[in-house]
């Protein structure tokens, strides 16, 4: 009988012993599943979070531009009136002429808006194309390139923008990048070795002249010449 007993027990711990090796088994594959679920669901919550904040970010911001653009208009329409005010005031004390004029006036600042607003356009259409020409690094390089160029152009007596020194745009823009100055605006060029010579003026030291360097007598001899196309 004590050995029925003893193998009762030992029965009775081996159970226990699979018991808790199956639990432990059960909770490893449980955690197992956390742990791989996790990122998942980390990731899904940061994106759900992120797209909530840019909503809300967007519906601030066109809600502050709708803000922007109605009092903008609310201030146009407010001037047009008091204008028209001015304007049917002047006609009913008689002064016809001056009413006349000040809807002269009117129309005439109008229309020169928009013709200025044009030949901008046309100016900036007109240099972007030049720029797209030529190897700029990238958009920012390009930029910095417009701004400086746009601040040295006029328009001759045909209408026609030019840079100050007579040259037109296209030539201009080709030799701004052939200029020492600006090398950093665009990619490197490949080097295809037994040395170069780009035309350039030199200062003497053996060093290319700057294009701001140049008069604008030599600016147009260049130009006449077609050294302004070498590359």
């Amino acid at each position: 009988m004590p050995d029925n007993k003893d193998d009762q027990n030992l029965n009775k711990d081996d159970q226990n012993k699979d018991d808790q090796n199956l639990n432990k088994d059960d909770q490893n594959k449980d955690d197992q599943n956390k742990d791989t679920k996790l990122p998942v669901d980390v990731d899904k919550l940061v994106q759900e979070k992120v797209a909530a904040e840019l909503k809300d970010i967007k519906t601030k911001l066109d809600k502050a531009y709708e803000a922007r653009d109605a009092a903008t208009k609310k201030a146009e329409e407010y001037e047009k009136a008091k204008k028209a005010e001015e304007i049917q005031r002047l006609k009913d004390a008689g002064k016809d002429k001056e009413a006349y004029e000040m809807q002269l006036a009117e129309e005439r600042t109008k229309r020169e808006a928009l013709e200025k607003k044009n030949v901008e356009l046309t100016r900036d259409i007109e240099i972007r194309n030049a720029l797209a020409t030529q190897p700029f690094r990238n958009d920012k390089a390009m930029d910095l390139a417009f701004k400086e160029i746009v601040g040295q152009l006029v328009q001759n007596e045909q209408g026609v923008w030019v840079h100050k020194s007579g040259a037109s745009v296209k030539d201009f823009v080709k030799l701004y990048s052939e200029d020492s100055d600006h090398t950093f605006l665009f990619k490197a060029k490949q080097s295809s070795g037994g040395g170069s010579h780009n035309g350039k003026p030199s200062n003497g030291d053996g060093k290319p002249k700057s294009l701001f360097d140049l008069s604008q007598d030599e600016v147009l001899k260049r130009a006449r010449e077609g050294t302004l196309r070498k590359s």
